[in-house]
This record gives structure tokens, sequence and C-alpha cells, in this order.
């Protein structure tokens, strides 16, 4: 109980200097918050403490310990914030993802140093990528381990420790024990299984559209339709595409009234980050293949929100003033 009041403690304080001091980057030498704070998507979330043999449920906001194993089950999801910037990370349904060290600021040497043992992890690296040489954010599967050098990427790890990356935006990095680290850059994918040599990385969408990717959600397109850039028909239109398209689904709002899709924009875009948004209804979903689709945390940048920082509204989702 102390534990869990500290943690809610601690989590307003975050909150309250983040109100405050949300223009961060333009204050002299103003650090930012280094706290790996969970905010919760959907419900059904369970944290272990070091050594403890009994979970206990997350009823609320949280801040994520070294040592600590965070677990969801089918429902569950959270966004975890390691750095005000955009450096975030997204856990899906049916995962477990342990932080064994956690150090360091935005500003100067940092370490994230992750394990996923089972389920979806969708990263990104913000600012920081181009502020520090020094930092290290590693996950670790049973079949290799990553370090992310910029941009976003997903882990996918199944029961039997089969794993599968793929980079959206950037450069990875995977490595097993003894073996050189394969780069691994965005629009590719690697698969692996534990004990096994790492092989070479593969182009997953040659037309920046269709995936050639298994196991992953899908929707195809009822007619010609817009991609967008956030969810929303006023937002900037980033192409269109016609009726029968397949698209590489990677979350959506409540209800999937809107899905983020993969879809490669210009270089030169710097709002885009190689994906868009649909309007739901006017696409058909392999349900099958959609069960754990995880719901857009809209205040992420992983999803193209302003930020945790900007202030929390309704839903623990982000309030953005209107011009």
């Amino acid at each position: 109980m102390m534990k869990s009041i500290l943690r809610l403690s601690l989590i307003s304080v975050v909150v309250l200097v983040s109100l405050i001091g949300s223009g961060v980057w333009a204050q002299d030498d103003a650090p930012q918050p280094v706290l790996g704070a969970i905010n919760i998507i959907q419900p059904e979330l369970f944290m272990t403490a070091p050594g403890a043999e009994e979970e206990e449920y997350l009823r609320g906001p949280s801040v994520f310990d070294v040592g600590e194993s965070l677990r969801s089950d089918e429902t569950g999801m959270a966004l975890i914030t390691w750095f005000y910037d955009g450096t975030e990370s997204v856990l899906g349904p049916n995962s477990t993802l342990t932080l064994n060290n956690f150090s360091g600021d935005a500003k100067d040497a940092f370490v994230v140093d992750l394990t996923l043992e089972v389920g979806h992890l969708v990263a990104g690296m913000g600012g920081i990528a181009n502020m520090s040489e020094s930092g290290a954010f590693t996950v670790a599967t049973p079949a290799f381990t990553v370090k992310l050098l910029r941009g976003q990427f997903e882990l996918t790890v199944a029961e039997d420790g089969a794993t599968t990356l793929v980079v959206t935006e950037g450069r990875v990095e995977a490595s097993v024990e003894g073996g050189e680290p394969v780069a691994v850059d965005g629009g590719q994918v690697l698969t692996g299984t534990a004990g096994a040599a790492l092989g070479e990385a593969q182009d997953f969408a040659n037309d920046g559209v269709s995936v050639n990717l298994t196991g992953v959600c899908t929707a195809t397109a009822g007619t010609n339709i817009n991609v967008r850039l956030a969810p929303n028909e006023d937002s900037r239109r980033l192409g269109g595409v016609p009726g029968g398209q397949v698209f590489w689904v990677r979350a959506g709002t409540e209800g999937n009234l809107w899905l983020q899709v993969y879809f490669q924009t210009d270089v030169i875009d710097e709002e885009g980050h190689n994906y868009g948004w649909v309007y739901g209804p006017a696409v058909t979903l392999d349900e099958a293949a959609c069960v754990d689709l995880i719901r857009a945390p809209l205040d992420a940048q992983l999803y193209g929100g302003p930020g945790i920082e900007a202030g929390l509204g309704e839903a623990g989702e982000t309030e953005v003033e209107e011009d």
C-alpha cells in the first residue's frame, strides 16, 4: 500500500513539473525528468517487484523501477515515457517487460535496458538521439538483443521465443552473444529463434504500403480512401490508395474509428514517420489477426501526438488547444 501511495505521489509531481516546464528544451539547461512513467492505456496491468512472489495490480499511473516486471493480460496496454522528448514505449496485450537498468538523463549519458520475455513492444527514440552519443536503449529477447540507434521499431516475441523485429524508421542493431551485430534499417524486418545465429534483414514494404509480414493485423480498403497525418478528417492528407489495397494496421483509436497504418512518408516530411491514419469504417479488418491490436495513446509522440508533457485530459489522453 505504501509503495502505491509513493508511486501516485511521484507521478503527480511528474505531471505538475511537466505542465510547468512544457517548453523544457527552450529553457536554459533545464533538465528533463527521467522517470519511466507508466500511463495505463487499458487496464489489467500487473507489476512484480524485485524478489516478490506476487504481482501488484496497477490501479493508476505508476513509475517503472529497476528490477520490476510489468505484465499485461489479454486487454492490458501501457504507455511508458522514458524521457519527455518522445522517447517512449507501448506494451501491448499478453506481454511481460522487465526493466534491468534505467539511469542518466536526456542531456548526458543514459541507459534504458529492458527484457521483453513475451508479447509486443513498440518503442521510439526522441530528441535524445541527436543530443547524446553515449546513451544506450536496448531490449533483450529470447532470440537476440536490439539496440535502438534512432527512430522507431516493434518487437513481437512468441511463447516459444521466436522473435520478430520490424523497424519502421531509423536504424536498430541486433546481436547475439559471440556474433557480429546486424544492422536493421527502416523498412526492414529481422526474425530469429533462441540459440540460432542471426540471418540478414529483409525489406518488408517495397511499395511503401503493402507489407510482406506474417502474423500482423491487416485491413483492406473497400474503396479509394485518403491516408491522413492524424485521426481526423481535417488532418493533412498524406496520400491516397485504391480500393483493394491491403494495409498493415499498427494501432487503432477507441472502437477502431481510426486506424494507424504503415504508409511510407517522404524523408523530408518531419511530421510523418512512415505511418498515417485511415477511417476505420472504410476498411475491412482481418478480425482473427487483429485481436491484440493496440489502442493508440493519442498523447504519445509514437502515434503522432504532442507528448505526455502537454497535459492530461479525459481518459488519460492529452488535451490540445486549437488555434
